[in-house]
């Protein structure tokens, strides 16, 4: 795509696309253009010089280069891959676990025992039979039982989340692929223009869906080739988040456009031009392509119309997800309950245990703390920092990473 600005080429087998130069600075194109031979690239097949194929661009090994760069500075390497058949490296790690979530209940808890053990053994009164609360330790087990129920349904509805998200992010994958299938078989003979928009903009969908879940700003640099700079600056002048909307309705107008032709406007040159190509549906004020028989249309229409709907009712759920949390209520009886048990256990079993309490207090409220810090780590998984987030830049490069192979299979299929 041409960037705005930009000189045009001086060679008419030339086509300039948007995508970083040499020397220049990663992004869309603003900072540079690379101009690559249309006979070289695509040879046999007839291209406006002011108007590169999708397959051009985006498969360029520059846009390709810079897209990749920008998914890699924006993940961070994370979720960082482990082997799970491997004891010793998901055993003794620390970072991976969220201690973050509950590192100060947990250096409350070890400092409570601490104080308490420093008080019983060094003020002998306290060491009186009167203040010996170990026949409560059999209450402890019948409390330990119900505050586990409450924790496992903590932690498996926050799991539930977290494999919906991902869930979500497959199907938006699988009807993308779906999607484009369609578009490139049925289409593609016929409104090529049109198929590229629906493709390019179906690329941006789901970079703009990963930008939004994570309140951050959409990334030009993920769509090198794909978008140019003035199409990412109009859709971000135009919409502060929600960015997929904005380009599930670019891919729906692209969509009409290539199956549908207005009626009752006022009509240009164009048009004029072009009414032979098209045949009426007494029925419809819009008419369709004479190439493609009218039942065959409005079967596509209504294919490609659900692939996106269910993708954008996706990325919704999604929102779901991130908006609506687990009720108050039961957070916070559940982290009350848990703090009063781990802090009295010092009081119950220091007489039994000795020193030993202190060790022992922190090994329990490591264990159970350490689950409500993994269920508060997973209900809400797109972070682009936590190392157990969803990596959403990851899904976007290989939802665009696929369209890619199957632009280059269309090419070659053109080109033969």
């Amino acid at each position: 795509r041409h960037t705005a600005g930009a000189m045009p080429p001086a060679n008419p087998a030339a086509v300039v696309v948007d995508v970083p130069g040499p020397g220049s600075v990663l992004g869309n194109g603003v900072f540079g253009v690379d101009a690559v031979s249309r006979d070289a690239r695509t040879p046999g097949v007839q291209h406006d010089k002011n108007d590169p194929r999708l397959w051009d661009t985006m498969n360029h090994p520059a846009a390709v280069a810079s897209r990749s760069a920008a998914f890699a500075f924006s993940s961070k390497g994370l979720p960082r891959k482990y082997d799970y058949r491997d004891w010793s490296s998901t055993t003794f790690i620390l970072r991976d676990r969220a201690v973050s979530n509950f590192i100060w209940p947990l250096c409350l808890c070890v400092g409570v025992a601490l104080g308490w053990s420093v008080l019983y053994f060094t003020v002998e009164p306290l060491r009186h039979d009167r203040y010996d609360l170990s026949e409560f330790s059999t209450m402890f087990g019948l409390v330990f039982t119900a505050l586990g129920f409450m924790l496992v349904f903590r932690l498996s509805r926050a799991a539930i989340r977290f494999w919906d998200c991902r869930t979500a992010w497959g199907t938006i994958a699988m009807r993308g692929r779906a999607l484009m299938d369609d578009v490139i078989v049925s289409l593609g003979p016929h409104a090529p223009k049109e198929c590229d928009e629906i493709i390019r903009w179906f690329c941006a969908l789901a970079v703009g869906a990963k930008c939004h879940l994570r309140c951050s700003s959409l990334s030009a640099e993920q769509l090198t080739g794909i978008l140019t700079t003035h199409e990412v600056e109009d859709m971000t002048s135009r919409m502060t988040s929600r960015y997929h909307m904005f380009c599930a309705n670019k891919v729906r107008s692209a969509i009409a456009k290539a199956l549908l032709l207005e009626n009752g406007g006022e009509g240009n040159e164009a048009d004029e031009r072009d009414a032979s190509a098209f045949v009426t549906n007494v029925d419809s004020r819009r008419p369709f392509r004479k190439n493609i028989h009218p039942q065959h249309a409005a079967i596509l229409m209504h294919s490609m119309r659900n692939h996106l709907d269910v993708v954008v009712d996706q990325a919704g759920a999604m929102e779901r997800i991130k908006a609506t949390r687990l009720p108050i209520v039961y957070v916070a009886h559940l982290r009350t309950f848990l703090l009063v048990y781990v802090l009295s256990m010092p009081f119950v079993y220091v007489s039994t245990w000795g020193w030993g309490v202190v060790p022992a207090t922190g090994a329990i409220a490591f264990a159970l703390l350490g689950i409500e810090g993994a269920a508060t780590e997973c209900e809400n998984p797109f972070s682009a920092k936590r190392t157990n987030h969803l990596g959403m830049d990851g899904f976007c490069e290989n939802i665009i990473g696929d369209t890619s192979a199957m632009l280059e299979w269309w090419r070659e299929e053109v080109v033969s």
